[in-house]
């Protein structure tokens, strides 16, 4: 069995943990029978619903329950996973908050987690004149080699995360969150900031089946454009901007089942659903902000769009941003992936009660953001080109492969989104074959 190296074997020195929240002291009552067909299913609908019957339950009630029996208090130890521009901007501003504990920094390469306390320490804030360093951030090492099966009794001592933050491309969250599943459970909230969609079900399909030890799941999306600097731990602010969060619900029926089972409350009004969202809220500086799952895909969607129809085209042609328009076949055929985003898009389920959002679902509104916001790009490089070229993974799975997946659930005809996201898959198959010729290579980008 994989498992993963103790801290007692890293060659960096002890940091100390912040302190737990003290369990609240509730009253439970037992959770009442339905009926349906069949033992096991509504042995089933009992558990979901003594469960969340006990996270509901006020401190003020009557009656203690016995010693590790009371569920544990919503935590405000918040851990980032992701060395991006995204990850370090949201790492140092959480950093400056003194209400909260100190930032716990997640690094998946030894030797960033050597650089890091060989170094300063703190992340630093480039605005325009002006640098912030701040220094409440623990970096914490997450080995990905394996150790012997003796070492796992003590592994298995290992804190919950309760509140993780992933900034990593989307591509990568499902392989990087397989190192931490074990301290992931119904206690643990994950916020996934990136350009992808479907990372959320990814993530359920691989670690998370059992609804009654699955995470909370709430989407991001980072309007704030961030620059790069000559120092790895430090971020450069070019313009200021906003985070948009919404809580995500998985959509459909269970495999096997022949019947829905919904909560109530419904999670956006528990406590516990919304715990992360509040304290994200409430960071001075971070300008993040909650909406409902329609209103938050109208302010992210124009990114996942552009980067569904157009990344995939300057990839395969192997061109900067401003030949696309100059290609009469590129257009054409960037129309017609155009017309099928919008037909999947405006048949979603979860978005059918938003005007605002039929609005802008209308092929020629969705042509005109695309090719708006092409000609901005200018000379700009293509950073789906550029992942291809160095043998590194892409996001398509979760950016066209999303759109197909939806799209056949709505049955809407996605043929050229299909047909893209397999020539970007043979296109990178192709590259890694002359790579491997030259020079070893990695699949990953940097050390997360």
């Amino acid at each position: 069995m994989a498992v993963r190296l103790p801290r007692s074997k890293i060659d960096a020195p002890p940091v100390e943990k912040p302190l737990e929240d003290k369990p609240p002291t509730i009253k439970a009552d037992p959770a009442v029978p339905a009926e349906q067909e069949g033992q096991g299913q509504l042995g089933r609908i009992q558990s979901k619903v003594a469960l969340w019957d006990s996270e509901e339950r006020q401190a003020h009630a009557g009656v203690s329950l016995p010693l590790g029996k009371q569920p544990l208090q919503p935590s405000d130890q918040i851990h980032i996973m992701g060395l991006d521009l995204a990850g370090r901007y949201i790492a140092h501003t959480l950093a400056g908050c003194r209400t909260i504990p100190p930032v716990r920094y997640m690094l998946h390469k030894h030797y960033l987690y050597r650089e890091w306390y060989g170094g300063s320490k703190q992340l630093t804030l480039y605005r325009g004149d002006i640098s912030i360093a701040r220094r409440r951030v623990v970096a914490e090492y997450i080995p990905e080699e394996l150790v012997e099966q003796a070492e796992q009794a003590e592994l298995q001592l290992k804190d919950v995360i309760h509140n993780l933050v992933v900034t990593l491309p989307a591509s990568h969250v499902v392989p990087a969150l397989g190192h931490i599943s074990d301290r992931l459970d119904h206690r643990s909230t994950i916020c996934l900031v990136n350009d992808g969609l479907g990372v959320a079900e990814a993530l359920i399909d691989a670690y998370f089946p059992d609804e009654l030890k699955r995470p909370i799941f709430l989407l991001g999306h980072l309007t704030t454009s961030l620059g790069h600097t000559d120092d790895r731990f430090s971020v450069s602010e070019v313009r200021p901007g906003r985070l948009y969060l919404s809580l995500f619900s998985p959509q459909g029926r269970v495999a096997g089942q022949g019947f829905d089972t919904k909560r109530h409350p419904p999670l956006e009004r528990t406590a516990r659903g919304t715990h992360l969202i509040r304290l994200l809220t409430a960071m001075p500086g971070l300008n993040a902000t909650g909406h409902s799952m329609p209103d938050f895909l109208r302010y992210k969607l124009p990114t996942v769009v552009f980067r569904t129809i157009v990344d995939p085209m300057a990839a395969l042609l192997d061109c900067r941003y401003d030949y696309l328009p100059k290609n009469r076949y590129a257009r054409q055929m960037m129309d017609r992936m155009i017309g099928e985003l919008s037909r999947v898009i405006s048949r979603l389920p979860e978005c059918r009660g938003s005007n605002r959002f039929r609005q802008f679902t209308v092929s020629s509104s969705l042509r005109d953001e695309v090719f708006h916001k092409l000609m901005r790009k200018k000379r700009a490089d293509c950073k789906m080109r550029v992942q291809i070229r160095r043998g590194w993974d892409t996001d398509v799975e979760f950016l066209a492969g999303y759109f197909v997946r939806r799209g056949r659930e709505v049955q809407s005809s996605v043929a050229a989104l299909d047909s893209i996201m397999w020539a970007v898959k043979a296109k990178q198959v192709v590259e890694r074959e002359k790579l491997d010729g030259d020079i070893p290579f990695e699949t990953t980008q940097g050390g997360y």
